[in-house]
């Protein structure tokens, strides 16, 4: 990208390159002009000498003005700066009008040609003066004396100051690079810096969960476990629907707080957590499980892992709950660019179209943040299958 200034430097150089290309067409067309009307000649000397100066343009715009830019060809200028000399000593011969041009040479000296070969040129540019007829060899000379290095001085300052443009616009350019380059570094400082404080006060709660909520839980399932002999039959019921709501809840409670775990799972731990969640499932509601793992597991991003153990639990939470299965069958893939998870159960199974609970309403909210896809097929009777894809995020190194 470019500055401001350098699209308005850009654009006054491409004015000036214009210039350059139509300043010898205004001197060629006033020598032409005046060489027409002052010059005591024939009609058919005149149209000669005219048509020598149309040459003489078609030349520039062959070499010059046919370019979007000066320079452009470097190679052929040498020969088209001695092609323009020649033509403007045979006009200047045959018409005195045409030492109107020859200033025109000594800018197009310094336009055309590189380096050394400008100072060249100008000295060249001479000729058609040194050659012009009636002229005082002597007053000739002295005034090529002062007029060459004079130009010469002239053109040397503005290759100096060319020079110095160009300079400045490359230190704009790498101060604009750097610029942004900056701005890139602080939108990732506070991109990095937000994300450490999001993992620090998800840490905090996590904690403060686990300090409060969890143990207050874990308590009252402890009291309710230890009075269940003490209370009369009749109450003993009520005490199991107590016990296992606060059993129920607790376990949502831990849910939470691994769901709020800061940071990555090192060396691909998400398989070793959905494993654990598959297994403590089983041992939780007395149901058959298996858990298999297929592909290469990996570490990928936090959000990942947290939302696949997340739909794990809430899926297998719904199978506990409500589908009334003998067996389930959780699959863990790992592909190239997604990740898998498949829950399938053999329970009674239930009408897609009306399923529409907070925790799947929640998990699909979750996947689609990480542009991933929650697909449900089920119907009374035939079980279910939940499925979930989650692109590969792979953790930031």
């Amino acid at each position: 990208m470019t500055s401001m200034d350098d699209q308005l430097g850009l654009r006054r150089e491409q004015r000036w390159d214009l210039v350059w290309v139509l300043a010898p067409y205004g001197l060629l067309v006033l020598a032409a002009v005046a060489s027409a009307v002052f010059d005591h000649v024939g009609w058919e000397h005149r149209l000669v000498t005219l048509g020598i100066a149309a040459v003489l343009g078609g030349w520039h715009g062959l070499f010059i003005a046919a370019h979007s830019r000066l320079g452009e060809r470097r190679s052929a200028m040498a020969v088209y700066f001695v092609g323009l000399l020649a033509l403007t000593t045979v006009l200047v011969l045959r018409s005195d009008a045409f030492q109107l041009f020859v200033p025109g040479c000594y800018l197009l000296a310094f336009v055309t040609l590189p380096g050394w070969a400008a100072y060249v040129g100008v000295v060249a540019a001479n000729v058609p003066w040194l050659v012009a007829q009636g002229s005082d060899p002597r007053a000739t000379l002295f005034s090529l004396a002062m007029v060459t290095p004079l130009v010469a001085l002239t053109g040397g300052m503005i290759r100096a100051m060319e020079r110095e443009t160009i300079r400045r616009r490359e230190t704009n350019r790498e101060l604009v690079a750097m610029a942004e380059e900056n701005a890139r570094l602080h939108a990732l400082l506070v991109r990095q810096a937000r994300e450490t404080g999001i993992a620090e006060e998800r840490a905090r709660l996590a904690r403060e969960i686990h300090d409060t909520v969890a143990q207050g839980l874990t308590g009252i399932v402890t009291q309710l476990e230890a009075v269940d002999d003490l209370v009369p039959l009749p109450v003993r019921g009520r005490l199991a629907v107590a016990r296992d709501l606060a059993r129920s809840s607790l376990t949502e409670v831990r849910r939470s707080i691994e769901a709020l775990r800061p940071g990555p799972l090192q060396d691909a731990r998400l398989s070793d957590a959905v494993r654990d969640t598959v297994g403590t499932w089983q041992e939780q509601y007395d149901i058959a499980a298996a858990f298999t793992v297929t592909g290469t597991p990996l570490p990928v991003h936090s959000e990942v892992e947290v939302t696949l153990l997340r739909a794990a639990q809430e899926a297998l939470s719904n199978v506990g709950r409500h589908a009334d299965a003998t067996r389930v069958d959780v699959t863990l893939s790992y592909m190239e660019d997604v990740i898998i998870l498949d829950v399938r159960d053999d329970g009674t199974g239930f009408d897609v179209a009306a399923a529409g609970g907070f925790g799947l309403t929640a998990l699909r909210q979750r996947v689609r943040a990480l542009s991933g896809s929650v697909d449900i097929e089920s119907a009374p009777g035939v079980g279910a299958a939940v499925s979930i894809t989650v692109p590969v995020i792979g953790v930031e190194q």
